[in-house]
């Protein structure tokens, strides 16, 4: 499963202990509530961001691993598709050797005169 890069996660986690910081510095300007309380709001908020940090990487790896299947799906068809027209196309020339390599002499004189100018 992929995950947030450590870079970001630490960025995260350090903008939400800044914050925490400046928080309880100013709490001594809260009228009413405790020092206890506060740090253990601070405390909750830390494991919030923790567990939001953890979603959001699980839900980003999620849709990573969609994107990859479904690019793989479409590569799988092409692939079949280029494959059936591949063989139809060899089973034309073995029946028709005469006219394919009319068709082909054809198609590179207008290339050739699509080149020139």
């Amino acid at each position: 499963m992929a995950q947030i890069p450590s870079a970001s996660n630490n960025k995260i986690e350090n903008k939400a202990n800044d914050l925490a910081d400046r928080i309880e510095d100013q709490a001594g300007t809260v009228g009413g509530a405790t020092s206890d309380d506060i740090q253990a709001d601070l405390e909750a908020l830390r494991r919030d961001i923790a567990a939001l940090t953890q979603t959001v990487a699980s839900f980003g790896s999620s849709k990573i691993r969609q994107a990859g299947e479904a690019s793989q799906q479409y590569v799988d068809s092409a692939r079949d598709t280029i494959s059936s027209v591949e063989e139809e196309v060899e089973a034309y020339v073995h029946e028709r050797p005469f006219q394919s390599l009319a068709i082909a002499a054809g198609v590179g004189y207008v290339l050739a005169l699509l080149t020139r100018r």
